[in-house]
């Protein structure tokens, strides 16, 4: 099933999206989404979600 599911997930928003990462390594095998980053279309501007620290394959 995780082989089945995209390494991300976005939420569509008026001026962009809301970024989360698909987590499915878990005890409960339930599919868990962390927020990751909120995208402005309008400005380019990717900005991280709380103490995240996006890597290169997060901003790719």
């Amino acid at each position: 099933m995780a082989g089945d599911l995209p390494d991300y997930y976005f939420r569509i928003r008026e001026n962009g999206a809301v970024v989360f990462k698909v987590d499915t390594e878990n005890r409960q095998r339930r599919i868990e989404l962390e927020e990751i980053a909120t995208v402005n279309v309008r400005n380019g501007n990717i900005k991280p979600h709380g103490e995240v620290k996006l890597t290169p394959a997060d901003l790719g």
